[in-house]
C-alpha cells in the first residue's frame, strides 16, 4: 500500500478526458430509452441483472446514453473513407464492418458503427460512435482486403474526431 503525507488530499480530481466527456458519475442507475443500455458505476453495461447488489430503494431513471444522443444528433468520432473499392470486396467490406461493429457493441453498449454507406461507385463512408473502435475497424479492413494500400489516420483535437483513409491501388 501506498504511503502519503497526511497533508495529501484523500481524494484526486478526475482526468480532464473523463470529466469532459462524460460529465461527473451519476448516482443512480441510468436506463436508455432507446437501447436499454443500463448506466451503474459510471459506466454503461447490456444488462440490470449484472449490477450487483440490486435492491428495491435504488433510484432507477430513464435516459438517453451518450452512443444514442450522438446517433440522434447526427454526431460521430470515428470516420473512415475507403476510396477506389473494388467493385468485387465491396459487399465484404461491408459485412466486415457490420460484424466488425456487432463484436464491438457485445463488448460494449457504448462501441457502434452509425452508418455505412456509399459515397459514390468506388468510395464507402463509415461512421463510428468511438474513435478508438474507427481506427481498430481501418486497420482490420486494411489488413484483411489490401495489405498493400496506403492507410492515413488523422485526429482532431477540437472535435474529438479520428479519420482515416484507406486508398485502395488502381488495378490496371
Amino acid at each position: 500500500m501506498i504511503s502519503h503525507p497526511k497533508n495529501y488530499p484523500s481524494h484526486f480530481p478526475k482526468s480532464k478526458k473523463e470529466e469532459s466527456e462524460f460529465g461527473p458519475g451519476k448516482k443512480d442507475i441510468l436506463i436508455c430509452r432507446h437501447c436499454n443500455a443500463v448506466y451503474w458505476y459510471k459506466s454503461w453495461h447490456h444488462k440490470l441483472e449484472d449490477y450487483p447488489e440490486l435492491k428495491e430503494g435504488k433510484d432507477v431513471r430513464f435516459s438517453i446514453c451518450p452512443a444514442c444522443a450522438m446517433i440522434k444528433d447526427k454526431r460521430f468520432e470515428g470516420e473512415i473513407i475507403l476510396e477506389n473499392v473494388p467493385k468485387k470486396i465491396k459487399e465484404e467490406i461491408k459485412k466486415l464492418a457490420k460484424n466488425f461493429g456487432k463484436r464491438a457493441f457485445e463488448r460494449d453498449p457504448m462501441d457502434r458503427i452509425i452508418s455505412i454507406e456509399d459515397t459514390t461507385e468506388e468510395n464507402v463512408r463509415i461512421l463510428t460512435t468511438e474513435n478508438q473502435l474507427a481506427q481498430r475497424l481501418s486497420e482490420k479492413i486494411k489488413e484483411t482486403f489490401s495489405p498493400s494500400s496506403k492507410l492515413s489516420i488523422s485526429h482532431s483535437n477540437k472535435d474529438r474526431i479520428l479519420r482515416t483513409k484507406i486508398v485502395f491501388e488502381k488495378k490496371a
